[in-house]
């Protein structure tokens, strides 16, 4: 299927306030000046802003199914950025593997992008982290909308007739 066969309208798809996709570019540190072997960005601002749509939309599908949220409506910006951050280290990461060159002559050894296994410890850590956070916000909203709506006999406890 392609771009031009996707179910999706253009309205369909989520505006990224431009302040979350500073606060994923500041959060990175993704800055000409302190990246010393970078000539430039890593990331670009249409990069930065895919993965805070794909942040968002794992935020949604994902189970529990609680109704949907938006970039003004997420729980939790924090959560948001850390999806939208492994986002990003998978791509670079996947970038490093594609291009990893070792190269030996003459008794030297160099290897070019090799930093795949880097990238590869970051997005572990940072997925394990925001797969519990993402569960238990999610597991709490869900009982919290359920609470509110399911009669239970427990609630009975707390009424005058009981005392």
């Amino acid at each position: 299927m392609s771009d031009n066969d996707c179910p999706r309208s253009p309205q369909d798809i989520p505006q990224v306030p431009n302040s979350l996709i500073q606060r994923l570019n500041k959060f990175l540190r993704d800055d000409p000046s302190v990246n010393q072997l970078l000539d430039g960005k890593e990331s670009s601002p249409s990069q930065l802003r895919m993965a805070l749509e794909d942040s968002l939309d794992d935020w949604n599908i994902s189970p529990p199914p609680i109704p949907p949220v938006s970039f003004d409506t997420h729980p939790s910006r924090n959560l948001l950025i850390k999806g939208a951050v492994i986002e990003i280290l998978m791509s670079a990461g996947i970038l490093m593997s594609r291009n990893r060159l070792s190269y030996n002559d003459g008794g030297i050894s160099v290897q070019v992008s090799d930093k795949a296994s880097e990238y590869s410890q970051w997005i572990n850590m940072f997925a394990r982290n925001y797969e519990l956070k993402k569960l238990e916000i999610k597991k709490t909203l869900n009982i919290q909308r359920g609470w509110g709506n399911a009669p239970s006999e427990y609630s009975m406890i707390h009424s005058r007739e009981y005392y």
